[in-house]
């Protein structure tokens, strides 16, 4: 029952990809269902170097990499996704379906689902793009206040004032908050069957871990040339591992 279960998620997994036709993407769609997955994929990552910051590319690209069993590949460009749109459900589903195949999962346990879609309702440039929005509202709406002083026009452009200085500093708040989130300052292991993970940044040094094909782990030093100082947070460990083995979110 759970084989059959699996395969028909398995099954279901990539079928969105065409639910996105739009100009370019409609060609690529058609490829993908037609079991094209190479081709599609060629045709989303030519869309990728114009668009880098088109969500669906992404995401079908990841679909049609989950379809070659490129796992490690598909999560990249899955989160990728996510980071550009946190919102939709669809990137949000596949990114944590594809996840789990490699023990992870886009929720942590034990964390309110409702509450992390809460959390990354807007991604990291929305709200820093909110932020400057709200620092001039607050600017502007302080100078009115100044040169209506004494009139009530003045004391409601103070309130407002206050208003927006006060979601400023929550919003930067939330933005500095998310400088913790496991998908800032991260990469995702795209080497097939995974990554060594070094004592220090060279082949001298020894193998004392590894991180698996797809897991996304903190880059905490970028350095070397040839190596990152990764950190796996489940584990609690970090090491050094090629960077030619991990994509950079």
């Amino acid at each position: 029952m759970t084989k059959k279960i699996f395969l028909t998620l398995l099954l279901a997994l990539p079928s969105a990809a065409p639910a996105y036709d739009r100009g370019e993407l409609a060609e690529f769609n058609d490829q993908y269902r037609n079991g094209q997955y190479e081709e599609a994929l060629d045709g989303y990552k030519l869309i990728i170097e114009k668009e880098p910051a088109n969500q669906w590319a992404w995401y079908n690209a990841g679909n049609a990499l989950f379809r070659l069993n490129r796992l490690g590949p598909a999560v990249f460009s899955y989160a990728r996704a996510f980071k550009l749109d946190p919102r939709s459900q669809d990137i949000r589903a596949n990114l944590d379906f594809a996840m789990r195949q490699t023990g992870q999962s886009l929720v942590p346990e034990g964390y309110p689902a409702a509450l992390h879609f809460l959390y990354y309702i807007a991604s990291e440039d929305e709200l820093k793009a909110l932020a400057i929005l709200l620092f001039w509202f607050a600017c502007l709406a302080g100078a009115a206040c100044f040169l209506l002083d004494g009139g009530r026009a003045g004391e409601y452009a103070g309130r407002v004032s206050l208003a927006a200085a006060g979601l400023l500093l929550f919003t930067l708040l939330w933005v500095a908050a998310r400088q913790a989130s496991p998908y800032t300052s991260a990469g995702v292991v795209t080497k097939a069957g995974g990554t060594r993970m070094l004592s220090g940044p060279g082949e001298k040094f020894k193998t004392y871990a590894s991180a698996p094909e797809g897991r996304l782990v903190k880059i905490l030093d970028t350095g070397d040339e040839a190596y990152y100082e990764i950190g796996l947070q489940k584990e609690g460990i970090k090491g050094w591992a090629l960077k030619a083995d991990i994509e950079k979110l």
